[in-house]
C-alpha cells in the first residue's frame, strides 16, 4: 500500500555539503550528526526531533509539526512532507528577521519555546529524514486518556456519555483490527482541563488546526504529565471541546499514526447522540495511520469506509479490504488476486470468514484496485449506505448495497472508484448493470448472481512497454534509500522493496529506511512501468548488501571524550564519552561502551574499564584513552580518542596515623596498624618508649617487657611504594598497664 515518502519538499541545495558533514574522519573518530547551514540574511535554529501529522480537514492539506525532545510542539511551513513519525535532524528559519546567525544556547532555547507557543510555522531550510522502524510484530493494547476543556464554553455530554462514546470507539477498532489491538481501554474518568493555550474561537479545529497541537500539548502535559501522546506508543488523549467549538470546519481531528500499534492526540466535540462515537472512531483511524476515503466528488466520499463521513448519527462500516491491506491484517483466503482474470462468489465485507475481496494491480497506472461486496448487514448494520437512500446526495452521490471498487490513494488512503454503467453516481454496482473497466479496457469488473465478481483481462492494444532499469544508492541502516526508475514510454511506476529475495510488506513506495536488523542482508528493489493502452513493463530489479549504521555524537555537545582526575600515581582516572547518535540524532538501542588506555600511544595490557588507577609505571608518561560505541547494527571500530594529560607525577601515598592495636600489659604483645595507606604499601617500624627509639624493636608487634611498665609507647611507621614519595606517620602514645 502506498505510503508518503520520507522526503522534504523544499529544494535542498546543500545535498554535497550535507554528505561530506557525514562523513566520518579516517582513521576513527566522531562526527557531530549533520545539521544544516545558516542562511544567509535570517537566524537559523539546528533542531532535531520527531514529525508530527495532523489529518488535513474539510479539504485542507495535512499540517506537519516537530515533535521536540522538551516535549513543545513547533509547527513546519507548508512546503514540507514527510511520514508520521519520521527522525528529523536539520535546520529551520527563526521567526522574523535575523542577522545570518545560527542560534544557539539560551537563545536557541527561547526562539524554540516562542514558536511552539505562538503556533508560528518555521520554514524548513534543510532536513534529513528517515522513516519509522516497523512497529514490533504481535497484539499491542490500546489505552485512552480522556480530559474536557473547561474553559471553552460548556461541554454538552455528560462524562458518563462521553466514556460511552469512548468505549463504543474503542471496541469498533478492537473488533475491526483483526486481534491487533486485543483490547483497548479507558485508563482515567473524564480529568477537566483549562486550557493554558487556544481559545473557543479556534478549539484546534478551526483554521486547519492551528494551534491543535499548543491545546493537546497543553492540555496533555497538565492532566497526564509524562505520558506518551506521540503516537510512537498506543496511547491515545481525547480532549473533549464544547459543540460546534470553533465553527464549521471540523468536528473532530486526529494526528496520523503509522499503524495499528500507533496511538496519538484527538480533539473532538461534545457532539450530542450517536455522532460523538461515530466522529471518534474515524479520528482514531488517522491515529492508526489511515487518511480519509475520498471519491471524485468530494473529500471523504468513500462512505463504504469508516475514513469517509456519511450523514450524522449513522454508524460506520466495517474497515474495507483497501485499509485492511494497509494495514497488514488481511488473512489467508480473505482476498484474492485477480488480475489474470476469473469469477468469485465474494462474501460481504462485514463478514468474519469466507472470500471477501477480489484485487488486482490496474495495468493503465500501477494502482491497486480493490472490489469488496457490501449487503449492508452485520457490522455494516446501521451505515449510511446501508439505507440505500436515493432522495438525496452526499458527497456528490447516491449510495446503495452493492458491489464496490476502492484504490489504493496516495498517503495511506482509498478512493471510491465510479462503476461506470452502474445505476447513476450510485458507488455500487449490482447484478445486471453494464461492468466496469478501466481506461484502456484491459480490465472489466462485472457482477452477476448476488455478488459473484467477474475479472475480465483483454491483451492490451499497444502491446508492452519496453525494459528499462532500476537503482537506487548505497543503503545503510536508518538512513532513507531512494529508488529511480526509467521504462520509457511509462507515466507511472510501482515499486516493491524486498529482502533477502522476500517482498516486504506494504513497502512499494520509490522510498524506504533499511532497519538495524537487516544490516548484512541484501535490500532489493523491483520496479515496473505502468501506461494506459500498454501492458506493464518487464519487471528491473537491484540489490544491494545493506551497510551498519554510523555512529555520530550530538550536536551541541562534546567532540570528543574526556578524561578526569589528578596525573600522579595512585590516583583514578575517569572516562567521559560522548553522547552517541545515528546520524538523525537517535540514541541507538543497545548502546554500549568500552575502553582501552593508553600509556605514551602504547595500550596499557588490561586497562579495558572507564576508569583507570595510575601505577608506578605511568610516572612521567602521557595517558590517554579511546571510547569505542557498539550498538547492534551499527558499525564497528569507530572510536574517539581523548587529549593526553600532562606527565603522570609521583605519587603520595596516603598515610594516616598508625595505632597501636592489642592490651599494653606487660607479658603480652601489641601490634602496629596500618589502616588506611595506600594499598601495597611496604612498611618498616621503629617502636619508641617516650622520645627514645626502643633498641631492636623494628617488628610489626612488640612484646612488653617489665622495664616498659607505667610508660608510654608509640610506633614510628614509614611506607614505600614504587612510584611513591615515601611517607611517614607516628601512633598516639599508649601507656603500658600492669
Amino acid at each position: 500500500m502506498s505510503r508518503r515518502p520520507a522526503r522534504p519538499r523544499t529544494t535542498i541545495a546543500t545535498a554535497a555539503a550535507v554528505a561530506a558533514a557525514l562523513m566520518v574522519p579516517a582513521g576513527g573518530g566522531a562526527s557531530a550528526a549533520p545539521s544544516g547551514p545558516s542562511s544567509a540574511g535570517r537566524d537559523t535554529v539546528d533542531v532535531s526531533g520527531t514529525v508530527v501529522v495532523l489529518a488535513g480537514e474539510d479539504g485542507n492539506p495535512d499540517r506537519y509539526s516537530l515533535l521536540l525532545p522538551s516535549g513543545r510542539t513547533v509547527e513546519l511551513a507548508d512546503g514540507f512532507t514527510a511520514e508520521p513519525l519520521s527522525h528529523f535532524r536539520g535546520t529551520v528559519a527563526a521567526p522574523g528577521a535575523g542577522d545570518g546567525r545560527v542560534l544557539t544556547g539560551s537563545l536557541r532555547s527561547r526562539t524554540l519555546a516562542r514558536a511552539a507557543s505562538s503556533g508560528t510555522p518555521l520554514e524548513v531550510v534543510d532536513a534529513r529524514v528517515a522513516t519509522p522502524a516497523a512497529p514490533a510484530p504481535g497484539p499491542a493494547p490500546h489505552s485512552t486518556y480522556v480530559a474536557k476543556v473547561t474553559n471553552f464554553g460548556p461541554i454538552g455530554l455528560t462524562d458518563q456519555q462521553i466514556l460511552d462514546g469512548l468505549a463504543g470507539a474503542q471496541q469498533y477498532w478492537v473488533r475491526e483490527s483483526a486481534g491487533v489491538i486485543p483490547s483497548w481501554s479507558t485508563v482515567t474518568g473524564v480529568v477537566p482541563v483549562a486550557a493554558g493555550a487556544g481559545s473557543s474561537t479556534d478549539c484546534g479545529l478551526s483554521n486547519n488546526g492551528a494551534s491543535f497541537g499548543a491545546i493537546a500539548g497543553n492540555v496533555g502535559a497538565q492532566a497526564f504529565p509524562g505520558v506518551d501522546f506521540s503516537g510512537a506508543s498506543p496511547n491515545h488523549l481525547v480532549v473533549v471541546v464544547p459543540d460546534n467549538c470553533g465553527g464549521s470546519e471540523a468536528a473532530g481531528r486526529g494526528r496520523v499514526g503509522t499503524s495499528l500499534a500507533s496511538g496519538g492526540p484527538v480533539i473532538i466535540e461534545a457532539e450530542p447522540g450517536t455522532g460523538f462515537r461515530v466522529i471518534l472512531e474515524h479520528e482514531y483511524g488517522h491515529n492508526v495511520g489511515l487518511q480519509h476515503s475520498n471519491n471524485r466528488f468530494q473529500e471523504y466520499g468513500g462512505n463504504y469506509e469508516v475514513m469517509g463521513a456519511g450523514p450524522s448519527n449513522y454508524s460506520n462500516p466495517a474497515l474495507g479490504t483497501v485499509y485492511r491491506m494497509e494495514e497488514g491484517i488481511v488473512a489467508a483466503g480473505e482476498a484474492v488476486d485477480g488480475l489474470g482474470g476469473g469469477s468469485w462468489n465474494l462474501a460481504p465485507r462485514a463478514s468474519g470468514s469466507g472470500l471477501r475481496s477480489v484485487h488486482f494491480i490496474n495495468p493503465d497506472d500501477g494502482k491497486r484496485y480493490f472490489v469488496d461486496y457490501r449487503d449492508g448487514g452485520g457490522a455494516d448494520a446501521g451505515s449510511w449506505y446501508a439505507a440505500n437512500r436515493t432522495d438525496f446526495l452526499v458527497r456528490g452521490q447516491t449510495y446503495r448495497t452493492g458491489v464496490v471498487i476502492e484504490r489504493e490513494d496516495a498517503s495511506t488512503g482509498s478512493f471510491l472508484v465510479d462503476t461506470n454503467g452502474a445505476a447513476a453516481d450510485t458507488g455500487a454496482m449490482r447484478p445486471g448493470d453494464a461492468a466496469w473497466s478501466n481506461a484502456s479496457g484491459t480490465v472489466r469488473v462485472g457482477v452477476s448472481g448476488t455478488s459473484t465478481v467477474t475479472v475480465s483481462r483483454s491483451p492490451a492494444p499497444n502491446g508492452a512497454l519496453g525494459a528499462g532499469s532500476v537503482g537506487f544508492g548505497k543503503p545503510t541502516a536508518l538512513t532513507t534509500v531512494t529508488a529511480a526508475a526509467s521504462f520509457p514510454g511509462a507515466t507511472a511506476v510501482r515499486y516493491q522493496w524486498t529482502f533477502n529475495g522476500q517482498p516486504i510488506p506494504q513497502a512499494d513506495e520509490s522510498t524506504f529506511t533499511p532497519s538495524l536488523g537487516m544490516v548484512g542482508g541484501t535490500l532489493g528493489v523491483t520496479a515496473n512501468g505502468y501506461a494506459v493502452g500498454f501492458e506493464p513493463s518487464p519487471q528491473a530489479s537491484a540489490s544491494q548488501v545493506v551497510a551498519p549504521a554510523t555512529f555520530y555524537y550530538r550536536n551541541g555537545t562534546k567532540s570528543r571524550v574526556t578524561v578526569s582526575g589528578k596525573a600522579r600515581v595512585g590516583q583514578v582516572l575517569t572516562a567521559s564519552g560522548l553522547d552517541w547518535v545515528s546520524d538523525l540524532g537517535t540514541t541507538p538501542p543497545g548502546l554500549t561502551l568500552s575502553y582501552k588506555w593508553l600509556r605514551n600511544g602504547k595500550l596499557i595490557k588490561g586497562a579495558r574499564k572507564s576508569t583507570y588507577r595510575l601505577t608506578f609505571r605511568d610516572l612521567k608518561k602521557r595517558i590517554q584513552v579511546k571510547e569505542y560505541p557498539s550498538a547492534p547494527g551499527f558499525e564497528t571500530g569507530g572510536f574517539t580518542r581523548s587529549d593526553e594529560t600532562r606527565k603522570v607525577r609521583i605519587g603520595k601515598l596516603a598515610s594516616p596515623r598508625p595505632t597501636v592495636g592489642g592490651k599494653a600489659k606487660v607479658g603480652k604483645r601489641v601490634v602496629a596498624r596500618t589502616k588506611g595507606w595506600t594499598r601495597g604499601t611496604k612498611f618498616r617500624y621503629q617502636w619508641f618508649v617516650g622520645k627514645k627509639a626502643i633498641r631492636g624493636a623494628t617488628g610489626k608487634k612488640l612484646r612488653i617487657s617489665r622495664s616498659l611498665k607505667g610508660k608510654k609507647i608509640a610506633v614510628k611507621v614509614t611506607g614505600s611504594k614504587l612510584g611513591f614519595v615515601k611517607a611517614s606517620a607516628r601512633s598516639r602514645p599508649t601507656k603500658v598497664r600492669k
